[in-house]
């Protein structure tokens, strides 16, 4: 028997998009934890300083290059371990992947064939392969790679009955179509971190803005104008009724840049950027609700018992929102702006009446997920 170390891959995740991020920790933790493995995320993903943070190795491969290393008999390579600060392809015992959100037509644009087939070749060489809690389709334009994917892999979660629909809507076979379950999102368990310098923002209400609705509103019915004004007279209305507001960037240029003319917009609206995904969630926890475009921002909030004002672009917000009891909360991203303090007005007057319901939520999620990892890891012995 091989007494080698374990390890498992983990695919989707990054550290420029924070919901990415928390996903990425959340899977490392649960590796460590539940398998005694060591976290493994692909060579060019991050800087060496940023995978030291986390605790990640790197898997020595050359995707442009086309280039995978595998490396032959992992046991070979076990006097050599210590010497080598990488993993080969050989020495990978699962994979996990996290994308969130990239398997459906509404990311067809970034080569789908291409992301499934990189999972489907571990799976032909033995390598289990998991697809965490993430949102899928609809699947007009990209059905036969998500087909083949399915076929793949030993297990395939979804985070919303709808996500799973579309699934089962394109599964070739029985075997195919038990595979796929319905779980919440895996990140409501990760730890929260508090930043330095955040003392003030206590109590505040954070504004978590998303380019991606900014993006694709004329498919949507709205402009992007639209849904800057929008924001512009939520934040009007937030402090009307009492409350100080800032806002939150939880990913990156796109994000910040949006935020940056909500602040030109709004006077003496502080703008925190550059923090991780387990800080934000810490900011998210403190606050008395938040206003979010970003569906892992919300996660962090509604986990931690705090209720959000939706601002949606897809189905899994829609769900996210049953899941935890606040659908009443949901808004139109690109509402004329002369009816917001109406329909905002009202909304605030409900969210102490969701409160107690979201803190009991948030407990039945956690346990949720813990009992998902046990599954996991009953399926997945290495």
């Amino acid at each position: 028997m091989s007494t080698r170390r374990k390890n498992i891959l983990i695919t989707g995740g990054n550290f420029t998009n924070q919901g990415a991020y928390l996903m990425l920790c959340a899977a490392a933790e649960q590796i460590r934890s539940r398998w005694d493995a060591q976290p493994v995320i692909a060579m060019q993903t991050g800087s060496e300083r940023a995978k030291r943070w986390v605790g990640l190795d790197s898997l020595l491969e050359f995707p442009k290059l086309r280039i995978s290393v595998w490396g032959g008999n992992p046991d070979r390579l076990r006097g050599l371990r210590h010497r080598m600060p990488f993993v080969v392809g050989a020495e990978i015992d699962a994979v996990f992947d996290v994308s969130g959100f990239v398997f459906s037509d509404e990311w067809a644009h970034l080569d789908l064939r291409r992301r499934a087939d990189d999972l489907i070749r571990w799976s032909g060489r033995g390598v289990p392969v998991v697809l965490l809690p993430q949102a899928f389709g609809p699947f007009q334009h990209v059905t036969e790679p998500v087909s083949d994917l399915l076929d793949a892999c030993e297990l395939v979660y979804a985070r919303d009955p709808d996500s799973a629909n579309f699934l089962k809507g394109i599964a070739r076979s029985a075997t195919a179509f038990e595979k796929i379950a319905v779980a919440t999102d895996f990140t409501t368990v990760l730890r929260s971190e508090e930043p330095r310098g955040s003392a003030h923002l206590r109590g505040m209400v954070p504004i978590v803005a998303n380019w991606n609705i900014a993006k694709r509103a004329a498919g949507h019915g709205g402009s992007e104008d639209a849904y800057v004004r929008n924001l512009e007279e939520v934040v009007r209305v937030v402090r009307s009724h009492g409350h100080e507001v800032y806002g939150l960037c939880h990913e990156g240029g796109g994000d910040a840049e949006l935020l940056r003319a909500l602040a030109g917009r709004c006077g003496g609206l502080q703008v925190v950027e550059g923090l991780d995904g387990r800080q934000s969630k810490w900011l998210l926890g403190q606050a008395p609700f938040v206003v979010s475009g970003r569906f892992h921002a919300l996660v962090s909030a509604l986990s931690q018992g705090v209720p959000g004002l939706v601002h949606g672009w897809s189905h899994k917000y829609r769900w996210l929102s049953e899941e935890y009891g606040v659908s009443n909360l949901v808004l139109d991203p690109y509402e004329d702006p002369g009816t917001v303090e109406a329909t905002v007005g009202a909304r605030l007057r409900e969210i102490e009446a969701v409160r107690k319901s979201v803190i009991e939520l948030a407990t039945v999620k956690k346990a949720e997920t813990e009992q998902m990892w046990s599954d996991i890891e009953k399926r997945i012995e290495l």
